[in-house]
């Protein structure tokens, strides 16, 4: 065994023994969120999907609302669920996104309001980020600022996985998100979509991140340079719902399709996956099929599906000798502590 090897296999054996950091509010059964109401603005996208990682971490709903004054029917709607019980409102954005006025309102109507937002979208993302990793995170989600697709994408993922979403400014590495990184101390960044400056992988890689990229070189078109009018909302949740249809399987395609690279991060794997690959390793890195249910505790048709998916991703091949398969490991998984 060269000594490669032998620091890939410390590598998996110590992985598996560390825990996880998890999200400071990580709901745990029975312990009721901080939170019992989101408020975004309504005329500004990024503050919604800035905010939707966050209210699926919490089990709360996220309601947008004119950022100068609430109407009479919001009010309306807003005194209904305050006599719920939930009281427990955060607002996020500063007050230049959600007006004092607003936050009077709400004081009015009996919430404790919260707020959390700085002065850009930028300021905002890495405010929450800090609120709700306190103790950190292995690994950081960056998007552009300036391109909602890819924002979206990446705060899809973060729903998946838990873990903390940064905006950047798209030509450099924003200041505040350098600070915020030194604070999270991730293993890995994983950068999502277009709409960033190369030079932004270069520099997190100089101040000594590891750094991963999906989606990089997605075209987009860009049909008019006309600023937008005030946003309809109804028009807005419509285009929430079609983008996310498109986003969820873009920002999931590099784990369905061919890998380019021989190295993998272990982020990219579910959980069953994991522990698939990692019976494999304690067998050398390859294994009969058929032992893989008393190995992992799965049952056949799970670690058949498991196995393709695997497949698909060229992480394993099978061969077929005599009435069995033999599954190897066709590419490194690169584990982390």
């Amino acid at each position: 065994m060269d000594r490669r090897a032998g620091f890939f296999i410390l590598a998996v054996a110590l992985v598996l023994l560390t825990p996880q950091v998890q999200p400071v509010f990580a709901q745990t059964s029975g312990e009721s969120p901080p939170y019992d109401l989101i408020i975004v603005r309504n005329d500004n996208l990024i503050d919604y999907i800035i905010a939707l990682p966050y209210s699926t971490l919490l089990g709360v709903p996220i309601l947008p609302v004119d950022p100068n004054e609430l109407d009479a029917a919001t009010i309306a709607q807003l005194q209904s669920y305050y006599q719920f019980g939930w009281y427990k409102v955060l607002v996020i954005g500063d007050y230049q996104a959600i007006s004092q006025k607003v936050q009077e309102q709400l004081i009015s109507i009996g919430f404790q309001v919260t707020r959390i937002g700085g002065a850009t979208r930028v300021d905002t993302s890495v405010k929450l980020a800090e609120e709700f990793y306190p103790e950190g995170a292995n690994t950081v989600l960056l998007a552009s600022a300036s391109d909602y697709g890819s924002a979206l994408a990446a705060a899809r993922w973060s729903m998946n996985y838990k873990d903390p979403l940064l905006l950047t400014n798209p030509e450099n590495l924003s200041p505040s998100v350098v600070d915020a990184l030194k604070k999270l101390n991730p293993d890995l960044i994983v950068l999502i979509g277009a709409g960033m400056n190369k030079n932004i992988e270069l520099e997190l890689q100089n101040l000594g991140y590891e750094t991963y990229w999906v989606k990089e070189h997605i075209k987009i078109t860009v049909s008019s340079t006309t600023p937008p009018a005030k946003t309809n909302w109804a028009v807005v949740v419509g285009a929430v719902a079609l983008t996310l249809a498109v986003a969820i399987p873009a920002s999931l395609y590099y784990a369905k399709k061919k890998w380019s690279a021989n190295k993998v991060p272990i982020e990219v794997l579910t959980e069953k996956e994991r522990i698939v690959v990692k019976a494999i390793l304690d067998q050398g890195g390859s294994v009969k099929q058929e032992d893989l249910p008393e190995l992992t505790g799965y049952s056949r048709p799970t670690i058949s599906r498991i196995i393709q998916e695997l497949e698909k991703k060229q992480l394993v091949e099978r061969e077929k000798i005599g009435k069995t398969f033999i599954v190897r490991l066709t590419k490194e998984i690169i584990m982390r502590e």
